[in-house]
């Protein structure tokens, strides 16, 4: 994180119990197959993102995927 508090967590369902907060300053990894989540709350964030390919994004629930009723 370049500056703010940014959230993030693993697994299938996001919430403040499985979610931990990053300072500016903090580093994480998103492995591969593995369901996480990531949120900002109240203040600004900069977010500075890097990887490697091929990427791809899975839904855990297919409903919250942008453009699906």
């Amino acid at each position: 994180m370049v500056a703010g508090l940014w959230y993030s967590g693993y697994g299938p369902v996001a919430g403040a119990a499985a979610e931990k907060a990053l300072p500016a300053g903090s580093f994480y990894t998103e492995p591969a197959g593995v369901a996480h989540f990531a949120q900002t709350k109240e203040d600004p964030v900069l977010v500075y993102i890097t990887g490697n390919g091929p990427t791809d994004t899975v839904y855990v629930k297919v409903s919250d995927e942008p453009g699906v009723k």
